[in-house]
């Protein structure tokens, strides 16, 4: 057995086995920790063997955790959490210009950078450092701010950046432009977004607010909504697009409306603060975006 200082496994098996425990899942570990999940369960086999136990339970399509295992977690999480509090804080004693702000790809790219460059003309000395995440951000959050969609607010602080409303976009080179229906719209080149833990509204709640529940087709699934926007762009089906979000996209011809059918989404979008006192600068960010979607 090899010994580690204070009597504890490596860094890196605790990690991998923080993120496979909170995931329940090796492969979805793997994605997060940018590794195969061969390396996954290669390190939780050899933090299983350094333990003498059992940590998870193999499953055909999941693990799930041990009696043991769940101590584990618990504490990992916990130690975890509080570590990150404290280098938040020790971050920002020396870092009070610095802003960090995440979002996803596509809320990045369509709307949120420009407003960034935006307020770097009125406030260059203040740093914004941006995260991209395709996924839910971990609680308790670790940056200053996130946008988030969501169709509830939020349990923190947070205030409404806009609504939105969702229609069907294509490219005007779509060789199936002359959908008028329902009907013809659900038998089209749908372009899913199958991204897991996603809050994000889906083509099977889109038909249902307009009370069609009539099987839907299912040409293209991605797990990114960069990904399907890209795939709209390039003719090879129809995307549910966020009107206000991809304006760029619409406003440049890159994608049109596809019928006339349109709905309010059921989510906003939000502006989500990190819990504790809020930085000066991150106020100051905070209330010039505000001001800027009046």
């Amino acid at each position: 057995m090899v010994k580690h200082h204070y009597g504890l496994p490596s860094l890196k098996m605790i990690g991998t086995f923080e993120s496979a425990a909170r995931l329940k899942s090796f492969k979805d570990a793997a994605d997060e920790l940018h590794v195969t999940p061969g390396a996954v369960s290669h390190q939780i086999r050899s933090l299983e063997l350094e333990l003498e136990m059992k940590l998870f339970l193999r499953q055909s399509r999941a693990v799930d955790l041990t009696r043991e295992g769940k101590d584990l977690y618990k504490v990992v999480s916990s130690s975890l959490t509080e570590m990150g509090q404290t280098v938040k804080k020790l971050r920002e004693l020396n870092d009070t210009q610095h802003i960090s702000i995440g979002s996803t790809t596509a809320v990045l790219s369509m709307w949120l950078s420009q407003k960034i460059a935006q307020f770097w003309r009125e406030h260059g000395h203040i740093q914004i450092n941006q995260e991209v995440r395709d996924r839910p951000f971990r609680r308790p959050l670790s940056l200053d701010m996130i946008v988030e969609y969501s169709t509830k607010p939020p349990n923190e602080a947070s205030n409404v950046l806009f609504e939105d409303t969702l229609l069907p976009l294509c490219s005007p080179t779509f060789e199936e432009k002359g959908i008028s229906s329902l009907e013809q719209l659900s038998k089209s080149y749908l372009i899913h977004l199958d991204a897991k833990e996603t809050n994000w509204t889906s083509w099977e709640n889109w038909f249902q607010a307009l009370n069609y529940n009539g099987e839907l087709s299912v040409r293209h699934r991605v797990n990114n909504y960069a990904i399907a926007l890209q795939l709209a762009q390039d003719g090879m089906g129809v995307v549910l697009g966020w009107r206000r979000l991809v304006s760029p996209l619409i406003e440049n011809g890159s994608l049109i409306p596809l019928t006339k059918y349109e709905i309010v989404a059921p989510g906003k979008f939000y502006l989500v603060h990190s819990s504790g006192n809020q930085k000066k600068y991150s106020k100051i960010f905070s209330e010039w975006l505000l001001l800027q979607n009046k």
